[in-house]
């Protein structure tokens, strides 16, 4: 049975809200490329997409999710860069040399044109991430623009589906292998999805809603996340889930760290205390294995994972060709042979070791250092306290960077167009490199700064 009404009505919803809610021309190219990745996310066939109108270069899918890319890159060409921007040369010239990277392996990949489209795509993505969002998220006012429609997509595409799976409906509702997936075609994505999504409803719950229902309604969006995760058994979702929660308020203030602290000491002997809890974790964390007789402990936990039979297989291989790699997008085709699942073997499940197969030593070290420079701005922000609103900006943007970083480890998303994760990642991580770029004189000059008391009721008049 199709479920096709799903998809048309949480799609047509966001293009509404786009329509009347979003005037801005740049938030609604962005918010058009978000739902055709959004599609592509989806159960596609239990929604009515049939393969050939989403696979293959030229399937009408296809051709719709490269003209919304190339309206996003128009919009970025046509931003004007503000007169205080602090530009990072030094992080720009990282990115164009990784791109560059990119695009001279596709000339030894197995498949060039494969390998040169992706390079190209992915370029096209970074264009439109540095010279549009990054500009775009300059202002504090474009940044509640932006985080309200990610509270909307919320509501509208993870509620819905929770609540219709507690109350036993079950229609539109995707379940596989007895785990919950929700809107999307597998657990996994709809796990990374709830994490990325999390920390812009904790500043909807902290920063917007202003009365007392507003703040509970909030509470419970947070809640079912965690329900769906929960049903999901998305181990790394769940994970991240929890540490962009953890990122968001450390960055906020030293009150929320120490209240931290004493939640996670609660935590921690509760669940010392708690065989019932202790048993629970164990389910949990072993997602099936916990009755083989060969897992014992953690060490033998790893080896069972399929992920980890697929790194250690493809590991030698990747070595063999450290210098150059296979070529961008390429390495991930070497992972067939070490598992007989024929869908995990469809990505190697790592971010970090697919770009050492696919560029080598140079790719994965120019990757390093991007990271770290956007780590080494993360950190400037949370060291300088500003006013509240600002302090949940540059919260959210962190937590999602930091969050995102962590679950690549176990997810191949990083540098693939179509996928939708990739769009939620690298846009904050640009939020990370605006925030920095609007924080200069206010560190300078830390007296000034103090005079300035930006609250979320007098930018919303500009909203």
């Amino acid at each position: 049975m199709s479920a096709a009404p799903i998809l048309l009505v949480i799609i047509g919803t966001l293009l509404w809200l786009l329509r009347y809610r979003f005037r801005d021309n740049f938030m609604r190219a962005y918010g058009l490329f978000f739902l055709i990745l959004l599609a592509y996310a989806s159960n596609k066939e239990y929604y009515g997409i049939t393969p050939g109108m989403s696979e293959g270069t030229f399937s009408p899918l296809s051709l719709v999710r490269w003209a919304c890319l190339m309206l996003f890159v128009w919009q970025a060409w046509q931003m004007s860069k503000p007169a205080n921007f602090a530009s990072d040369t030094r992080l720009l010239a990282i990115v164009i040399l990784l791109l560059c990277d990119m695009m001279l392996s596709s000339i030894y990949a197995e498949s060039i044109g494969y390998s040169f489209m992706r390079a190209m795509s992915f370029g096209l993505l970074a264009f439109a991430v540095m010279k549009g969002m990054a500009l775009y998220l300059f202002n504090s006012v474009n940044c509640l623009r932006f985080f309200r429609f990610k509270y909307y997509v919320a509501w509208i595409v993870l509620a819905p589906l929770v609540v219709m799976l507690l109350s036993g409906i079950g229609y539109g509702v995707t379940i596989i292998m007895g785990q919950y997936a929700g809107f999307f075609g597998n657990q996994n994505m709809f796990g990374t999805f709830s994490a990325l999504i999390t920390p812009y409803v904790l500043f909807h719950w902290k920063i917007v809603a202003q009365k007392r229902w507003q703040r509970w309604l909030d509470m419970g969006l947070i809640g079912l996340i965690f329900i769906g995760l929960y049903f999901s058994g998305s181990r790394n979702g769940l994970v991240s889930c929890v540490l962009a929660c953890v990122v968001y308020y450390s960055v906020i203030n030293l009150k929320s760290r120490i209240k931290l602290t004493a939640g996670a000491i609660c935590l921690v002997l509760a669940f010392i205390i708690s065989p019932t809890l202790q048993g629970d974790l164990t389910r949990f964390v072993r997602k099936g294995t916990d009755k083989s007789s060969y897992v014992t402990d953690i060490s033998s936990q790893v080896v069972e994972e399929r992920r980890f039979e697929m790194w250690s297989g493809v590991w030698p291989i990747f070595w063999k060709q450290k210098l150059t790699g296979y070529g961008f997008a390429s390495s991930h085709l070497l992972v067939f042979q070490f598992t007989s699942d024929e869908e995990a073997g469809r990505a190697l499940h790592n971010s970090y070791l697919e770009i050492f197969g696919d560029l080598g030593l140079p790719g994965v070290i120019l990757l390093f250092l991007l990271l770290f420079t956007i780590g080494m701005k993360a950190l400037t922000l949370i060291q300088y306290e500003g006013e509240p609103l600002e302090q949940n900006i540059k919260a959210v943007f962190i937590a999602i960077f930091v969050a995102g970083s962590a679950n690549a480890f176990f997810e191949s998303w990083m540098f693939s167009v179509g996928n939708l994760t990739s769009l939620m990642y690298w846009v904050p991580v640009a939020g990370v490199v605006a925030r920095w770029a609007f924080r200069p004189e206010s560190v300078r000059e830390p007296q000034a700064a103090a005079g300035v008391n930006l609250r979320y009721s007098t930018v919303r008049t500009q909203n």
